[in-house]
């Protein structure tokens, strides 16, 4: 009785169809006979990872990333390895969401938005002037090769099954004239939020892009986007080129910087020339995102700095490479407001009724804690 009414169930609900759900924050990557195989293999793990999340194939090249990647193995959460007998061996690797969307904050940039749109994809394959749709069910090579270019870009597809709704429904003279009407009733039932249309001959393709639902595709004004490719990764060279386009039309920006951010002085800065050498030391350093000027009062600089890691990664990369500047030791104080001056103060400003006027900072028995100054001192040379 159970079984019928569970099939009962699922005829009511219709089909449902799976799209491919690219994990945004785990890649694999194999690993070379290097000594540093494990460690190049989290840096470039890291970049693919920068790179599906921001939808920016040249995030790479960005100063504050270059910093981060020397730093690669911080941002590591899983690990393993896969062996395959035909390959070489490969590292599996998930990294801290947290901090890799932190660090694209840092590179003040946008990043393609999610959840992200997904895609159905439809292919018809040219050979020995024979047409074809290639269905998911037939394992296909241009399936798997389309699906692994989707993956590395973050692009969620997915592909008409081939049963006998799908053989009924569109002709391939339909797709190969990207017909919307016939293309959009087909794709109604995967309910994508996009169509893709793709035409191969050989080592030459043409795709068309629908933005929009089968539902409106017919009555939208929006235009599609078209695009040819050839070569032997052309199907990856698509999906590279359609990545883009949602990446730039679907942005994001994100929030304020959710990184360590700490306040810095160096005292004995007496000339311009020696102002300028430790502000451009400070940028170059590793462990620094960004460095912003906070206050200038005799010889001492006040800097507020996002860091890459935390203070003591900072403190160490600082004093190993300037042998002028020491630290200066000195504990958070606690100020509280002595009673007799916060009476005086209360005093001098009153209502109508008689009542004092009680600020926030002048609470009875509250403390005001001054944020912490990390202090250092640059010597003569």
């Amino acid at each position: 009785m159970l079984r019928i009414l569970c099939l009962v169930v699922c005829l009511i609900a219709g089909p449902v169809f799976a799209q491919q759900q690219s994990d945004l924050y785990h890649t694999e990557v194999q690993l070379t006979g290097s000594e540093k195989a494990e460690s190049l293999a989290k840096k470039e793990g890291l970049v693919n990872v920068l790179v599906k999340v921001s939808g920016q194939q040249t995030i790479a090249d960005n100063e504050v990333i270059k910093k981060a990647l020397t730093q690669s193995d911080r941002y590591v959460t899983q690990m393993s390895f896969v062996d395959y007998d035909n390959a070489p061996r490969a590292i599996k690797l998930g990294y801290n969401s947290k901090m890799v969307l932190s660090l694209l904050t840092q590179t003040e940039t946008s990043i393609w938005e999610t959840p992200r749109k997904s895609v159905l994809v439809w292919i018809v394959n040219e050979y020995n002037y024979q047409r074809s749709i290639i269905w998911e069910q037939s394992n296909n090579s241009l399936i798997t090769r389309i699906k692994d270019a989707a993956n590395e870009r973050g692009l969620p597809v997915m592909f008409p099954v081939g049963d006998f709704d799908d053989v009924t429904s569109i002709e391939i003279p339909d797709l190969w004239g990207n017909f919307k009407k016939p293309i959009a009733d087909a794709s109604e039932r995967y309910n994508p939020q996009a169509i893709l249309v793709v035409k191969v001959r050989g080592n030459r393709s043409t795709w068309t892009l629908f933005d929009s639902t089968p539902q409106n595709l017919v009555k939208t004004s929006k235009k599609s986007i078209e695009g040819q490719v050839s070569g032997s990764v052309q199907l990856a060279d698509m999906i590279n080129e359609v990545s883009d386009y949602f990446a730039k039309t679907y942005t994001k920006k994100l929030g304020a910087v959710a990184s360590e951010l700490e306040t810095v002085s160096i005292e004995g800065i007496h000339t311009a020339r020696s102002f300028f050498t430790i502000e451009k030391q400070l940028k170059q350093m590793n462990s620094v995102a960004s460095v912003q000027i906070n206050t200038i009062q005799g010889d001492k600089v006040t800097y507020a700095l996002s860091l890459l890691g935390d203070y003591q990664q900072f403190n160490d990369e600082l004093l190993s490479k300037n042998s002028r500047i020491s630290l200066i030791l000195e504990e958070p104080v606690a100020v509280a407001v002595d009673d007799e001056i916060k009476s005086d103060v209360m005093t001098e400003e009153v209502l109508d009724d008689g009542m004092p006027i009680v600020s926030e900072e002048m609470q009875v028995g509250a403390e005001k804690v001054q944020p912490v100054v990390h202090k250092y001192k640059l010597s003569a040379s």
